[in-house]
């Protein structure tokens, strides 16, 4: 009936109302369309780039954390041999009384390489270097210039990571010259050496790790 009643009243039309009705019709037609499928469309692709070009940006974001890991895990490995060399440098020792023993040893290994004669030796008093602890010997040599200076290069640049506190030089009291020419007295020498306990470096994370690779070297 109500099909009938519209054709009825679409013939009853003049061309003209014919006309403007559809051009009524095809403009809603025309948003209807628009707003109902065009609309939800565009605005599920844009959606649908965002997401994709958030992927993107994140799988990128992955990779360069990716690949700065690897330069991380490379640093790491460089500064753990690095620590590794460093603490071999120290004086070995578990505790402050062994530690002071190793000292005095190695300097006066270093005294008889170079030529100069013990006089006396004493252990000093341990110190803190921040978390690291120092130990440190007094000793008196003699012995003429060239084993002097010599046996100082030796305490600063041998392989173990050692330093001269304290230094006095001098020779013995003068005499009233003789007719005849003296050989020259040998200089007297006194220093305070010191170096940093292995035993107050132990612990640290890079420490064992690089201990870890050195074992596993080793094998």
């Amino acid at each position: 009936m109500r099909l009938n009643a519209l054709w009825e009243a679409w013939q009853r039309l003049s061309a003209r109302e014919r006309l403007l009705a559809g051009l009524a019709c095809g403009a809603l037609l025309l948003v209807a369309l628009r707003y109902g499928v065009i609309a939800p469309y565009l605005a599920y692709t844009t959606q649908l780039e965002e997401r994709i070009e958030r992927d993107v940006q994140r799988l990128a974001k992955m990779q360069r954390q990716r690949d700065r890991a690897a330069e991380v895990q490379q640093r790491m490995r460089t500064l753990e041999k690095q620590f590794a060399a460093a603490y071999d440098q120290l004086v070995p020792g578990e505790t402050p009384t062994l530690a002071a023993a190793q000292l005095q040893e190695r300097v006066q290994t270093f005294a008889d390489r170079s030529g100069l004669t013990l006089v006396t030796t004493q252990v000093l008093r341990e110190r803190s270097l921040g978390s690291l602890r120092k130990t440190a010997v007094q000793m008196t040599f003699r012995g003429d210039t060239p084993a002097v200076a010599d046996f100082l290069a030796r305490v600063e640049y041998e392989d173990w990571l050692l330093s001269v506190s304290r230094l006095d030089i001098g020779t013995p009291g003068r005499r009233r010259r003789r007719r005849r020419q003296t050989a020259r007295p040998p200089l007297t020498i006194t220093l305070e050496v010191e170096g940093i306990m292995r035993a107050s470096a132990q612990g640290g994370a890079a420490l064992q790790i690089a201990k870890k690779d050195q074992r596993a070297k080793g094998e």
